[in-house]
């Protein structure tokens, strides 16, 4: 059994017998994400980022905040989520996955309804044969 719990808000629909939740995946994914150090909410924070920074001794995940108040931002580190370098390669590899999905969502919700062919107007046989 897994040592990792999250809680998730959803739609819970109940049938007999059984209980169901329907949770949105990319949220999902997050959840898991926060559960197991590979994602970050300043990844969604307009501005704040989450940034490879590899100008120290040994690179590290940060989070850099624009501290700018116009023009051209100025990140600031504001915190180091890590520095080992196995987390770092998981963390970007779950970013890249979360992107991955993110973009196959835009794709899907890009795509046009299929429209069903026109129906062909029913004749009438039956006045059609009283002639």
């Amino acid at each position: 059994m897994s040592s990792k719990k999250i809680s998730l808000a959803g739609e819970v629909h109940i049938s007999t017998g059984s209980i169901c939740t329907t949770v949105d995946a990319l949220e999902a994914m997050k959840c898991v994400g926060l559960a197991y150090g590979l994602y970050s909410h300043a990844e969604e924070v307009r501005d704040q980022r989450v940034m490879l920074d590899e100008g120290g001794d040994h690179p590290a995940l940060v989070v850099q905040e624009d501290v700018s108040y116009h023009g051209s931002p100025l990140w600031e580190t504001v915190c180091t989520l890590t520095d080992d370098s196995r987390q770092i390669q998981r963390y970007l590899a779950f970013r890249d996955t979360l992107k991955m999905l993110q973009e196959m969502d835009r794709e899907l919700e890009r795509q046009p309804v299929p429209q069903a062919p026109a129906r062909q107007p029913q004749k009438d046989w039956k006045k059609h044969h009283e002639r």
